[in-house]
């Protein structure tokens, strides 16, 4: 991905705050997330080069067309979701503006979530009997981290 231009002082050296900026947005996002868009961004690259389209800036039927591509590939739809976030995050950090809410990307991804979109998976709530069997496991108090008011935490 490209990276974000730095802040410099007209004709001086790159200024104390902007650097420590530059350090919180390298923090923005977690390691595995940071290399989750990476590999969709080059996923979506490759796919635009074989078609000789541009990536950046993509055009929003680009985009549309490669989300449903994924679809038709049987891709889940968070996938799909996950995919946009990356290119749409990719021209944000180029300084350019996708517009997700363009017919051509939210009408498509609309249209896929109503094909072949499915309710993620709920999991099921604990019973009472369940988290007292989890608390038991994890050892008596005295074995246990004092918890917020200095105690341990009782099964």
């Amino acid at each position: 991905m490209t990276t974000l231009p730095t802040l410099t002082e007209p004709d001086g050296p790159l200024v104390p705050e902007a650097a420590a900026a530059a350090r919180y947005r390298q923090q923005a996002d977690a390691p595995e997330t940071v290399r989750g868009y990476r590999r969709d961004w080059q996923a979506f690259a490759e796919w635009c080069a074989a078609r000789d389209a541009l990536p950046l800036p993509a055009a929003p039927e680009t985009v549309g067309a490669h989300l449903a591509t994924l679809a038709d590939a049987g891709r889940a739809l968070a996938t799909l979701r996950r995919r946009l976030a990356a290119i749409t995050r990719a021209h944000r950090s180029a300084g350019r503006h996708l517009d997700t809410t363009h017919p051509a990307i939210r009408e498509t991804l609309r249209g896929i979530a109503r094909s072949i979109g499915r309710r993620q998976r709920r999991a099921a709530a604990l019973c009472t009997a369940e988290v007292k069997a989890i608390a038991a496991a994890c050892g008596t108090p005295a074995e246990q981290k004092p918890g917020r008011g200095g105690e341990g935490v009782a099964p």
